[in-house]
């Protein structure tokens, strides 16, 4: 409630922490709509043309964008003009994710074995998430599930995010966890259980 109070007192906070600390807050459910404007005030005062389109900075904006469109409908209703219409220009603004091409074992054989079936396996950033094998036409995301960790006060991974957002904007999601994958000794093995999740999903051509 002192968000407010700080932005009349033009204690306004520089872009970097500015947007880190509006992410954190609509992440863990925080969304006051007093401190989401004061905060994103602070970031609109910098030009978006000197933010570089990989930058972490673009990226948080790109997922706050997100998460008052999808999660805190509330808050988007209470946001002043201007800051609706800064989220609308971010919204538009070009983002890259340098993952976004980086293959991975998993990414790489899955790709292999979708192709064989004609799955178009295109890369595509959606927001400020990379999809690295998916059909943009369809919306259909295959996402590589590779083994890392998470802190356990966490209410909600980002994976878990990233496929609830996807879906909430019309796609489909198949997970594929790295450590499944690894089980699979051999390449009929491979080729059968992407065609098992295919065929499944009527998404066999032929």
């Amino acid at each position: 409630q002192d968000f407010p109070e700080f932005e009349v007192a033009g204690a306004l906070l520089p872009l970097t922490p500015a947007v880190e600390l509006c992410h954190t807050m609509l992440a863990t459910g925080l969304s006051a709509p007093g401190a989401v404007t004061v905060l994103l005030r602070s970031a609109l005062r910098e030009p978006l043309v000197d933010i570089a389109d990989d930058a972490q900075e673009l990226r948080l904006l790109k997922m706050i964008e997100m998460l008052i469109r999808l999660d805190h409908l509330h808050t988007q209703g209470e946001l002043p003009a201007d800051v609706t219409e800064y989220l609308s220009v971010i919204r538009d603004l070009r983002f890259y994710d340098r993952e976004l091409r980086r293959d991975t074992s998993l990414s790489y054989q899955l790709a292999f074995f979708l192709r064989k079936h004609n799955f178009p396996c295109k890369r595509q950033m959606l927001g400020p998430y990379p999809l690295k094998i998916c059909d943009p036409e369809e919306r259909i995301n295959f996402e590589p599930v590779e083994v890392r960790s998470y802190k356990r006060n966490l209410s909600e991974t980002p994976l878990a995010r990233k496929v609830r957002h996807l879906e909430a904007v019309g796609w489909r999601t198949f997970q594929v966890p790295a450590d499944y994958w690894e089980t699979l000794q051999t390449y009929d093995d491979k080729a059968a259980y992407v065609r098992g999740i295919l065929k499944e999903n009527d998404l066999l051509t032929y």
